[in-house]
């Protein structure tokens, strides 16, 4: 609101100002007037003496450089900050005000600034306490890839042991969380669906906010899957690079980088500008997805995307906000069934770069 009130008030007082200074000349010099201009609102003489007004008036021709001007123009003029110049002079009260002009206008421009400043610092310091990336529980096609050749990718459903994985998830979120708000992004493969679906059971649906989101998808290797060809196309991906290989009729790791840049915008649009806002964000997207949206926000290199491995299913990765508004990658948990709901296992990502994030 401030960020909206602020220069219209602002605008009203520049007005009021130039306004005040208009009819302040045109009281103390009758009319105003630069040097060189000559006003248009001479007295008009009696009637028997028209005739002679008129061609006096028809004779007397403004130089070339100078253009009559009535009283009404140049206040205006003034007014607009922009009062009429003869022969290249302003008048000499234009002149003294001419400073003071620059300095509200400068002052306006540091009031700006500094509302500027203020709405942002404003924005991070109610972005979300925590941000969840979460991957979907185990699939049918994580225990038989041959199923790709006769399902679609994004039909592939959770396995019995995907909803226990999803399940433990959503009880180890609920006591990360405890009773704030929570929104909800997640891809539209079912799977994640599924997902999605046992995790909300553990928040009471008056804190929950669930937005799906094409970004979000796996990457794409292609339509009904050929399992000989598939493994014949991840063996020549590790010989071309991870990041760069592209499947027929699929994508690249590179444009699923894309991807995820496209969905950070809509994220941070999400948070500052929402009229609803959450506490908390939970994330349900894919490995590939995961690990190239972190690649994104923290500037990871192509070759230390290499090192970095997929979260395993259901793992979850928390990102903390720090006190300028960035967030930090605080530690990864895999969630499982236990006494409480949930064990987290923290040292789950072991490769160098990955551990110097969560540290």
């Amino acid at each position: 609101r401030a960020s909206l009130s602020a220069p219209r008030g602002g605008w009203m007082l520049t007005w009021l100002t130039r306004t005040l200074l208009g009819l302040g000349l045109l009281a103390t010099a009758g009319v105003a007037m630069a040097p060189g201009v000559r006003a248009s609102t001479s007295a008009r003489p009696p009637c028997r003496a028209r005739h002679r007004w008129v061609a006096a008036r028809d004779a007397r021709q403004p130089p070339p450089h100078a253009v009559a001007l009535s009283a009404h123009q140049v206040a205006a003029r003034v007014v607009m900050g922009t009062a009429a110049a003869g022969a290249g002079r302003t008048g000499p009260l234009v002149a003294l005000l001419r400073p003071l002009r620059r300095l509200l206008d400068s002052l306006w421009m540091q009031c700006c600034c500094a509302i500027a400043k203020g709405v942002e610092e404003y924005r991070k310091s109610h972005r979300p306490k925590s941000i969840f990336l979460v991957r979907h529980g185990q699939s049918s096609g994580n225990v038989n890839e041959s199923i790709y050749s006769v399902i679609a990718d994004h039909a592939i459903e959770l396995t019995d042991h995907g909803h226990d994985q999803a399940r433990a998830a959503g009880k180890f979120l609920r006591k990360e969380i405890g009773d704030d708000s929570v929104h909800c992004f997640h891809s539209p493969y079912k799977r994640a669906s599924q997902t999605l679906g046992e995790i909300v059971k553990a928040f009471e649906k008056s804190k929950l906010a669930i937005r799906e989101d094409p970004l979000l998808r796996e990457q794409e290797f292609g339509n009904f899957q050929n399992v000989e060809k598939i493994q014949n196309s991840k063996a020549e991906r590790r010989r071309y690079g991870r990041f760069w290989y592209r499947f027929d009729n699929g994508e690249s790791g590179a444009d699923v980088h894309n991807r995820a840049a496209d969905f950070l915008a809509t994220l941070y649009r999400q948070m500052d500008l929402s009229n609803r806002r959450a506490d908390n964000y939970v994330i349900l997207a894919h490995g590939l997805f995961i690990r190239l949206l972190c690649m994104r926000y923290m500037g990871w290199t192509v070759a230390q995307f290499e090192e970095v491995w997929n979260p395993s299913n259901c793992e979850v990765w928390r990102f903390d906000r720090q006190p300028d508004g960035k967030y930090f990658l605080k530690c990864a948990y895999r969630p499982e069934e236990g006494l409480d709901g949930v064990s987290p296992h923290p040292a789950h990502c072991t490769p160098p770069l990955v551990h110097a994030a969560l540290l």
